[in-house]
């Protein structure tokens, strides 16, 4: 008798689509979930916020990272809110995978005199 794998369900999730496997990774706590809600209104309110962060086609990617973050801090124990650092952390991981030229383009000034960067 042949096994046939059950195919992952897609579902919404703080609204980000998830590819849920099993039943016990759909789950989360409450207050990860509740994090998440704020965490992805301050974004819907402030896009420009979200954009100086991460690039535009890599918005999911970030919001999944912060939720697996958070669930790892609720699971040693800690606060579910991200660290100043590991939120430089989950940007700096996503950033690393865009083309760094592009990212120092939209710092640089070139003008006939010399290029300089705005702090």
């Amino acid at each position: 008798m042949l096994s046939r794998e059950k195919e992952p369900i897609w579902v919404t999730v703080c609204g980000i689509y998830r590819k849920i496997d099993s039943p016990k990774n759909f789950y989360m706590s409450l207050d990860v979930d509740i994090y998440m809600n704020n965490i992805l209104k301050f974004f819907k309110d402030n896009p420009k916020e979200l954009y100086n962060l991460v690039p535009k086609q890599k918005e999911n990617e970030f919001f999944e990272k912060i939720r697996e973050v958070a669930l790892s801090n609720e699971k040693k124990g800690d606060e579910v809110a991200l660290t100043q650092k590991q939120l430089i952390n989950i940007c700096r991981s996503i950033n690393t995978q865009t083309n760094v030229q592009q990212l120092a383009e939209k710092i640089m000034v070139y003008t006939p005199f010399g290029s300089y960067s705005l702090n």
